[in-house]
Order: structure tokens, then C-alpha cells, then sequence
């Protein structure tokens, strides 16, 4: 699991490195393919069958919608900014969304620690966001709206993929497929077959791919399973990490003191809110 995590945060460097070589649509359907070819081997080995409920179905291809925004997302924000802010920020600022969209829908009573934990969260959002600069442009980038857009879309697909009933390997092979398969409309094939991709980019390609979104992932559903929901929760800490750590010992990435501060808030601010269980549900 904490192999998984560390995968998690290194993805964000590899995505940073391949944004150099294609543009962002070829990039996305490139990666959710071969997640998807990577996940149906899994579910064979896994010795799982094929087979899926339509509710758990209908959900996964309203993932898919989603994740294919997100990629594109994920892209064009890293692209343009640090793949150290991007992996820290929506690492970090998510499970916050998170924690409000489930509130919202179980009608939860929000309690002082609650409020305490979201008002860290905000702090520290505001501070990875560039609010101590006071200055306006500089705060509103479209690389910053691109992190809050992408996080905002993964707690989306997040709560909408919990609510499917069938096996999590299975779903994300589901939902991968049809992300690729929807990403496939977007493609300019000429561009695929004329750009110049080396050993770098397809090293990179194949970890953000095959060991980081597939593997990864695989790892945490299937921990999620032996030791809950609130155990796999505190590894997700080290994925901020990890991107902070990769981005400045691959790509020669700063970050300010006062971005700092904010990412060790926000994993405060994530690290209460999970103290109070309502990530169980």
C-alpha cells in the first residue's frame, strides 16, 4: 500500500514529462488505454469474471464522462504549472470536497472539530493557491483553476464510483474502457503516428499507465477490502509526498515555504475529517 501511494505522487512528474511530447487529447486516450488493456489482464488473472450488473455499469460510464474531463484536466494543469503543486494540491484539497459532498448527502450534522478541520483545509488551500502574494493574477492561473477544477472532479468520481456494487477491479476495468473508448472521439490519429515519442516518454507512459492508475489502484481497492476504508485513508498522506519529493528530484521543482505550510495543512485538515468517520460510509 505505501509502495501505491508513493506510485501515486511519482505520476505526477511522469505526467508533467509526458505533456512535452503530445497534446493533451492523444495523451489522455493514450493513457486510459493502456490502464484499460493493463486491467483486463488483471481481471483474468485475478480469475474474475466479466460479468456486471447494469446499475454498477450506468455508474461506470458516468465515471468515465467524468475521468475523461479530469484527464484533460490533469494535463493541461500540469502542463502549465508544477506536477509538485498539482499531485500535493488535488491530493490534499479532494478528500475536503470529498468530506463536504458526503456530508451534504447524509444529512450530516457538522461539528466544531468539523469546522475546525475544514477552516485548516481552506487555509491551507488558499496558501498552495498563492493567496499570501495578494496578488489577483497570480492567484487566478489557469493552472490553479485547472488543480481546483481537477480536484473538484475526482471527489465527484470518488462518491459516484462508491456506489457501485460489484467487484472495484472489475469496475475500474469498465470504466477505464469506457474512458478510452470516449477519449478515442477526441484524437487526431495523424498527430499520434507523426510524433517523435523515445524511450523517456514511453517509460513514463507506461508507469503513469500501467504501474501508478492500474496497478496502484488495484493495490488500494483491494486494501481498502483487508484493512478499511479508514486504514488505507492514512497512506493517501504519503502521496503528497511523494510528488513534492519526485517533482524536485526529477523536474528541479521549488516550492515556496509558504506552499509548504498550506500542504501540510491541508493534510492536517484531511487527517481530522477522517478522524471522524465519515469517509466509512
Amino acid at each position: 500500500m505505501f509502495c501505491a501511494m508513493i506510485a501515486w505522487g511519482i505520476s505526477w512528474s511522469g505526467i508533467k514529462i509526458m505533456s512535452e511530447y503530445m497534446p493533451t487529447a492523444e495523451l489522455v486516450f493514450l493513457r486510459y488505454f493502456i490502464t484499460a488493456v493493463t486491467l483486463f489482464f488483471t481481471v483474468i488473472i485475478l480469475k474474475q469474471r466479466f460479468s456486471i450488473d447494469k446499475k454498477s455499469l450506468f455508474i461506470a460510464a458516468f465515471v468515465a464522462v467524468i475521468t475523461v474531463v479530469y484527464g484533460y484536466v490533469v494535463f493541461l494543469g500540469t502542463e502549465l504549472g508544477t506536477a509538485s503543486l498539482a499531485g500535493a494540491f488535488i491530493n490534499t484539497f479532494s478528500p475536503i470536497i470529498t468530506f463536504i459532498i458526503l456530508a451534504c448527502i447524509y444529512r450530516r450534522k457538522i461539528y466544531k472539530l468539523d469546522i475546525c478541520a475544514l477552516g485548516i483545509g481552506l487555509l491551507g488551500t488558499m496558501l498552495m493557491l498563492g493567496f499570501w502574494q495578494f496578488d489577483l493574477s497570480k492567484i487566478i492561473t489557469p493552472y490553479n483553476l485547472y488543480f481546483v477544477l481537477g480536484a473538484f472532479l475526482w471527489s465527484v468520481l470518488t462518491v459516484a464510483s462508491s456506489k457501485a456494487k460489484t467487484n472495484m477491479v472489475l469496475f475500474s476495468f469498465y470504466m477505464y474502457s469506457i474512458t478510452a473508448a470516449l477519449s478515442l472521439l477526441f484524437i487526431d490519429f495523424d498527430t499520434v503516428i507523426n510524433a517523435k515519442l523515445d524511450e523517456r516518454f514511453w517509460l513514463n507512459t507506461l508507469f503513469v499507465s500501467v504501474v501508478s492508475t492500474a496497478i496502484a489502484s488495484t493495490i488500494f481497492f483491494l486494501g481498502a477490502k483487508k484493512i478499511g476504508a479508514d486504514g488505507v485513508s492514512s497512506f493517501m498522506f504519503v502521496t503528497p509526498v511523494s510528488a513534492i519529493g519526485f517533482g524536485a528530484l526529477a523536474l528541479g521543482e521549488k516550492l515556496s515555504i509558504f506552499t509548504l505550510i498550506g500542504i501540510a495543512a491541508a493534510i492536517l485538515a484531511v487527517y481530522m475529517l477522517n478522524r471522524v468517520g465519515i469517509f466509512k460510509r
